[in-house]
């Protein structure tokens, strides 16, 4: 009887999965400054439409365990900086990757994303990638993580279309968080 006791707790004991790893709990990304322009489509003009952006990380990223048992991070904040969607009068910015400057570990990139369908510089989504890449004696670690954000006159863009037709809008009311989260692949 005793040793019917032992064999149902060994077996349940290894029928049960070990807990999955806790995920470190992330501040939301800031974007810090946003300008959306759009030219006065006159003959001769600037032909090119642009939505700038700069985004802040406030987050410190662990990253993994070195060979040595090190614990890799990438220390924070981390900002991305000159994210530029920048298209050509009649074209769309949809359906491509724009880079921002790179940061000493990895880099960040935008993609413009329409709402319900539909786009203007007015009204639009904004999907930001972050790939932290760290060299640490000789072993690469790498994290992605992304998020969205939904930019538009008058939630959050303030500004003001000229006589001439040229239009310049930007962030209004201070930083907007982004919430973001771990892509895993």
């Amino acid at each position: 009887m005793f040793s019917n006791i032992i064999v149902v707790f060994l077996l349940a004991a290894s029928t049960i999965t070990a807990a999955p790893a806790k995920r470190a709990i992330l501040q939301p990304w800031q974007v810090t400054s946003l300008t959306s322009f759009s030219p006065s489509g006159r003959p001769e003009s600037y032909p090119w439409l642009t939505i700038t952006t700069e985004i802040t990380d406030p987050n410190s990223i662990t990253l993994g365990t070195g060979t040595d048992n090190s614990t890799v991070t990438s220390p924070g904040p981390n900002a991305a900086t000159n994210c530029q969607a920048k298209w050509y009068t009649g074209t769309s910015p949809l359906n491509h990757i724009w880079p921002c400057n790179p940061t000493e570990d990895g880099h960040w990139y935008m993609e413009v994303k329409a709402v319900k369908g539909q786009f203007s510089n007015t009204n639009f989504n904004l999907k930001f990638t972050r790939k932290v890449e760290v060299l640490f004696r000789g072993e690469a670690f790498r994290k992605t993580f992304s998020g969205k954000g939904h930019f538009d006159v008058p939630t959050n863009l303030g500004g003001t279309c000229g006589g001439s037709g040229v239009c310049s809008w930007g962030l209004k009311n201070g930083p907007l968080a982004i919430t973001q989260s771990e892509v895993v692949v």
